[in-house]
């Protein structure tokens, strides 16, 4: 569910490659359908929130109320919330769950108390009043066939979701990120550059960028469906 975008420079999500050039971010929350309870991953912002702590200019196409009402769903519906980390774009609406269980890497919680002068911005703490919290550690499969994948480097606690489907094992990396972060680097730079060896890019903006890299790695390397929290072009595509 695609609630609007965000202005940012590609180098952002691509480590170091293509400075200056302009992309929008997707900002969005997935639905997860045929589970038996209903589980939201992420729950977006919106662009008047999104511009206190973010330098790029953002656009509102819905509200996550409009985007659930087309779903024939309400904010009461949603009974599992899996918050792949705690930056403010991505838990804008979290605190408006009231019967949600919030699934956060405890890593996550304790970092988000006293975040890093470099991430402070990232980690709003009003946005965090009110949630139903289970702090979990690691890897942690909440249904068969649906699992929470911690993936660190963007934050200590970084989560991805992985889901069977009939098209194969959809993944939603958590960190942020695009399409083009899971590009072949040798196959989109000129050649002979010298992140050309490189097995994919990876986030600028990470507590750890070797992890950062490594759990990119990770996801392209079990998906057989990517599901970039960032897009872009997911208002494109819909997993049944």
């Amino acid at each position: 569910m695609v609630l609007g975008t965000l202005e940012a420079d590609k180098s952002g999500f691509t480590y170091m490659a293509f400075p200056g050039t302009p992309i929008k971010l997707e900002v969005a929350g997935f639905l997860i359908e045929g589970a038996p309870k209903k589980i939201l991953v992420d729950t977006g912002s919106w662009a008047d929130l999104m511009k206190k702590y973010w330098p790029g200019k953002g656009v509102d196409f819905q509200t996550l109320e409009e985007a659930l009402g087309k779903e024939g769903l309400t904010f009461d519906d949603i009974e599992i919330i899996i918050q792949t980390h705690l930056h403010h774009d991505h838990c804008g609406y979290t605190s408006q769950f009231k019967n949600a269980d919030v699934y956060v890497q405890e890593e996550e919680w304790i970092f988000s108390k006293a975040p890093h002068p470099l991430q402070a911005q990232y980690y709003p703490p009003e946005l965090f009043e009110g949630w139903k919290v289970r702090l979990i550690r690691g890897d942690y499969e909440i249904y068969p066939g649906i699992s929470i994948l911690h993936t660190p480097g963007h934050t200590p606690g970084t989560q991805s979701v992985a889901v069977n489907t009939k098209e194969g094992k959809a993944v939603i990396p958590g960190f942020c990120c695009t399409f083009d972060t899971f590009e072949e680097p040798a196959k989109v730079l000129p050649e002979g550059h010298p992140f050309a060896h490189w097995e994919v890019f990876s986030p600028s903006i990470a507590t750890d960028l070797n992890q950062a890299y490594n759990s990119t790695l990770r996801m392209k390397t079990i998906a057989d469906v990517l599901l970039p929290c960032h897009g872009n072009g997911l208002d494109g595509l819909r997993i049944e």
